[in-house]
Order: C-alpha cells, then structure tokens, then sequence
C-alpha cells in the first residue's frame, strides 16, 4: 500500500494497537501452555500474513531438563512463527520476538486493565506482546515507503524465550546467518532507555545422591544428600566475584521426606550470570572440576545438568553503529535514546554470539515485568513503532556500511 506520511498512518493506528494488545493479552500464553500457544500462533498468523510472502509454521526442538526434584524430563515447547518477505534483496533484516509469558495457564494474573489514560497493566502487555505490535505495525508503515524494495526482512516469533530458547535457539541462529542486522522487541524501560551490554546466563541442577537409612534404628547406616549438598552449595556460591560481574544464584532447593528417614537425595538449582565469555568458558570448566571433585572425595555421588544457554553480549563496531543510528532516530522525532547495561539477557545474546548485530529493547515502554504488576506505557506503541521506522528507513539508506562492519569485532 502506498502511504504518503507513514508517520501519521502510525498515530492513527493508536486506538487499533491498544484494542488488539488488550486482546492479545487476555489469551494466556506461558511457556509451558502450549493450547494457549496454539492460540496465539494463529492470532500472529492472521496479523502477519497479509503483509508476507512466506508463512511458516516451525516446530520447535525438544530438550531434556532436569526438574527440582532430580527428575529429567523431555521438554517440548510450543511452535515458532516465520514470516518472509523479499529474500534476496541486498539489505537484510532480521525482526525476533517471542509469544510465551512467564504467567502459568492457572495464573490469577489473566486479563488486562487500563489503570490510567496511558498505563496497560496485563500479563506481556509489556514482555513482549506490545513489542511484537511494534514491529508489525513498523513493517506495515515501511511496505509505504519508497525504494522499500532494496531492503528485504525475515520475522521470527519463537515460544520458549521465557525459559530459555532452548527449542528455538538452533533455528534463530540459522537465520542470523542470513542477516545483516538485527531487531529484537523485548521492552525497554519506562523512561526509554535500552539495553547495551548484556551479561550471559546459565542454568543448572545439582543432584546429591545419599544413602536412605533408619534416622532411629539405623542412623549410622545412612549418608544425608541433604548435607553433602549444602557444602557444595557453599562452594557453588563462592564462585559469585561482583569485581568481574560474577554471580551464582543458589535459586532453588529440595529434597528429604519424613523427619525419621536419612534423606538420600537433594537438589540444588542454580543460575550463573557473566559479563565475559572468557569467564563462561572458565566457569563451565571450574564446574566439571569441582564435580570431579566431590564425586572423588565423599559417598555422595553427584550429577550436573544444564548449560550456559545465553552468551555474553558485547558491543561490536557494527553494533555501535545501530546505536548511533537509533540516537539520531530518535533525534529526528524529539525522543532522547539512552542506553545501558544490564545483567539481564534475551534472544539478542545468542545472534550476537552468531555475529549478527542486533538492538534488543525495541519494543514498548514499560516495567515491573514478569509480575502481576506488569505494565506498558500506550503512547509507545505508536511512538515506537515510528522509531523502528525510522531505522528501517536508514538502513535502507546507509545499510551498506553496516554490511562493511559485520564481523563481530569489539569496540
């Protein structure tokens, strides 16, 4: 469609995006609800399609996990969306957002309420169901410019963001490989400011495998896994070093039963968090010592699952550059763009760690998210949306140089 002032068609869409969020959001759509995913993989289907040459519908990967209580189950997840248009063009633009919530199908936390005429509280108003809005309707305004066709785009909503992008990871790093640059609408904060480095994260389980016995009748017969593992929790938490941006998280624990039975098994579950990926590599190693090591030195025998799913994400020059763009984006409509670091992470790691440059607080503003108090300011979704324009109308004109800069060296 031709559209002679993309930016006003975007503000008159205001009332439109507010009605379809709050519609959005009322279908509950947690990572691990996979008929409410199904919902929403038709609901994005019939938003995205009439504006793609290519849908597809992709199965995510399943993969193994072990539980809180030592249980390693086959985890399946919800589909991933692709939608396409115009392959081979020269620029290519890789847009990613996720349709899973961290709210359970049996939540209290259900529908979406205007608090005020510009705050939406409702679960994923803000992460990242207004996010995806953005980018849609950013796109729709984008097909109305001029020369659009030197510039070619690939959406990817996966459904297991929330958890880890475990299913989806393989595949959205396949598409890095076909991109130029990358954006991510994961929400930005309330005042607008985005995300600059982000820290790499790992999840894992720590199995302490005892010996159950009497706690009466037979107590030296026993070997508590409760015990053993509280040691290592001890040394796990010893790795935290705040100096390097080192943290261990020691989240979850569980095990034992009745008061008069010597507990056999325990676990421990745990998150570590790194600005390096020097530190990740060393981290992963440190643990397979000390795994080696209290497997050697006690009765208790132990198990470790997980990995390091999120790399660090770093700025390279390239990456520089798209920020440097945004600034001057957000320059062109009055808006102040300010960026930061943070310890949190996204699918924005792992197409850094591929080599793709990327920006990946795009979407609205809002907070308090992953809590019933999850909120989104409704002036950015057109507001937003204008700003991704503007950056897909300069990477139409100057996307050359960021091609000259794709290697992923840093700054």
């Amino acid at each position: 469609m031709n559209i002679p002032d993309p930016g006003e068609w975007i503000d008159s869409r205001q009332s439109h995006l507010i009605k379809t969020l709050m519609e959005l959001s009322a279908i509950n759509s947690g990572t691990t609800n996979l008929q409410g995913l199904a919902h929403m993989e038709n609901a994005f289907s019939e938003l995205f399609q009439p504006l793609s040459s290519e849908v597809e519908i992709i199965a995510s990967e399943q993969a193994k996990e072990a539980d809180h209580l030592g249980k390693v189950h086959t985890r399946s997840y919800g589909n991933m969306l692709r939608f396409c248009k115009r392959p081979d063009a020269p620029i290519q633009v890789l847009l990613v957002g996720h349709m899973d919530t961290v709210f359970p199908f049996d939540s209290l936390f259900q529908n979406p309420i205007k608090l005020d005429d510009n705050v939406l509280n409702g679960p994923g108003v803000a992460d990242m169901k207004g996010g995806i809005l953005v980018m849609l309707t950013a796109l729709e305004a984008f097909e109305g410019v001029s020369g659009c066709e030197r510039l070619g785009w690939q959406v990817l909503l996966n459904a297991d963001e929330e958890t880890g992008s475990h299913g989806s990871r393989r595949m959205l790093v396949s598409a890095a490989d076909t991109a130029h640059v990358g954006m991510i609408f994961e929400p930005a904060l309330a005042d607008g400011t985005l995300s600059r480095v982000r820290k790499g994260s790992g999840n894992f389980t720590l199995i302490a495998h005892g010996h159950s016995a009497h706690a009466g009748r037979e107590f030296e017969k026993g070997v508590n896994a409760i015990l053993a593992l509280n040691q290592a929790m001890a040394q796990l938490a010893a790795l935290t070093d705040l100096s390097r941006g080192i943290t261990v998280n020691v989240a979850r624990i569980s095990g034992g039963s009745a008061f008069n039975v010597i507990p056999d098994t325990a676990v421990c579950q745990f998150n570590i968090r790194c600005a390096l990926r020097q530190d990740q590599q060393q981290l992963k190693l440190r643990l397979e010592e000390m795994l080696e090591q209290w497997n050697t030195n006690g009765d208790v025998r132990f198990e470790l699952h997980g990995d390091f799913t999120r790399p660090p994400k770093q700025v390279s020059r390239a990456h520089q550059l798209l920020m440097d763009w945004l600034v001057e984006c957000g320059e062109t409509q009055g808006i102040d763009i300010a960026f930061k670091d943070t310890g949190g992470c996204c699918d924005g790691n792992n197409l850094a760690d591929a080599g793709l440059p990327n920006l990946d607080t795009l979407g609205v503003l809002g907070g308090h998210i992953h809590t019933a108090d999850e909120f989104m300011l409704m002036d950015s979704l057109a507001q937003r949306a204008k700003l991704s324009l503007a950056l897909l109308q300069r990477l139409l004109l100057d996307g050359d140089q960021l091609l000259a800069l794709r290697e992923p060296d840093l700054c």
